[in-house]
């Protein structure tokens, strides 16, 4: 199947754009889902020839376009916190990827809009609220006074989540759940997602408008919100 041929107007103009920096191929994959994986200006976006929209490709070429400005911070925090034992246990791989995919969506979802496409189409299940209630509930950060590192993350991943919704679902309940858990961690992580919002991906500046100075910041307060903390 020749993906290229089936984009409308709108996509295929993106592409070509994008082709003026990247080199972009598609290949054929069994998934339910559309995918793209980007190294030194090479991508290749996968897809499923029998559920493939032009939603999901316009998707994964703004992932594309996103390269562009060159921002690390999820990969920055998963190898930063290698070395600390606690926080390591934490922020495990698909935690960070998913802070920076959740990144991501924030920053491209106006241009996906822009390009005409509907708010339903741009993540899979996109009308479905992004965490439950009983989720909230079920979820225990500690155990015998000691914290537990797979709970932390979910608390994160959850909250991350929340913030990233571009449907606009009521979410109040949920929030109140989650600050009365841990409120301090709650703040945490809602002032680096405030951050986020406000950050300009199209002027970073190592001075000014650092990617990484923003993640540092939170991995600072990270550090010393658990620094005393017993983990299990």
């Amino acid at each position: 199947m020749n993906i290229e041929q089936t984009l409308d107007k709108t996509t295929s103009e993106l592409l070509s754009e994008l082709r003026k920096e990247f080199r972009i191929d598609f290949q054929e994959k069994n998934i339910n889902h559309c995918e793209v994986f980007t190294q030194n200006r090479n991508s290749i976006i996968c897809f499923n020839p029998n559920i493939v929209d032009n939603e999901s490709i316009a998707h994964e070429l703004l992932h594309i376009w996103l390269n562009k400005y060159n921002y690390i911070i999820g990969s920055h925090i998963y190898l930063s916190f290698q070395s600390d034992w606690k926080l390591s246990k934490i922020f495990n791989k698909f935690l960070c990827d998913y802070i920076e995919n959740c990144f991501d969506h924030y920053k491209m979802y106006p241009k996906y809009l822009e390009m005409g496409y509907s708010p339903e189409k741009f993540i899979m299940n996109g009308l479905e609220e992004k965490c439950s209630i009983e989720d909230i509930k079920k979820l225990h950060l500690k155990f015998l006074s000691k914290y537990k590192p797979d709970s932390i993350n979910r608390f994160i991943g959850y909250l991350i989540s929340i913030y990233a919704d571009h449907i606009d679902n009521t979410y109040d309940e949920h929030l109140n759940l989650l600050e009365k858990k841990e409120p301090k961690l709650f703040r945490i992580v809602t002032e680096f997602w405030n951050k986020w919002t406000e950050f300009d991906i199209e002027n970073i500046d190592a001075i000014n408008n650092s990617d990484l100075e923003l993640a540092e910041s939170f991995m600072t307060e990270m550090k010393e919100w658990i620094e005393f903390k017993k983990v299990k």
